[in-house]
């Protein structure tokens, strides 16, 4: 046994292998995927910001994660128009909740809140 690892394998019994070159071509490999996900986006509509929720807890910051059921109930979006554009407060499950976070920003900061539907 010891001999046969110190003279190895014969030439002949040596199998050669050519080796294949492979041609790789991303844009063509990846055009169903993107295409796929161009038809998913165009299905699922205009994006929709939605701000991280934040609070602030014993000086530290807490950084909260919205579910995806949470997600699917949102029915509207609160918007203020300020000097530099829209920028979107949040979102509600209801429009009575809307309404008053709305007269709320109204009488405390009198500023105009744009209540728009999600859906």
């Amino acid at each position: 046994m010891g001999r046969a690892f110190r003279e190895g394998v014969s030439h002949k019994n040596k199998l050669t292998l050519r080796t294949k070159r492979r041609s790789w071509k991303p844009l063509a490999d990846l055009q169903g995927l993107s295409g796929r996900t161009k038809i998913t986006g165009d299905d699922m509509g205009p994006l929709v910001e939605v701000p991280a929720m934040v609070r602030i807890e014993n000086e530290k910051w807490v950084f909260e994660r919205i579910s995806q059921e949470t997600l699917t109930h949102l029915t509207h979006r609160l918007i203020v128009h300020e000097t530099d554009g829209p920028r979107t407060l949040g979102a509600t499950l209801d429009l009575e909740t809307a309404m008053q976070v709305a007269q709320g920003m109204a009488r405390t900061e009198g500023s105009v809140v744009l209540i728009e539907p999600l859906r």
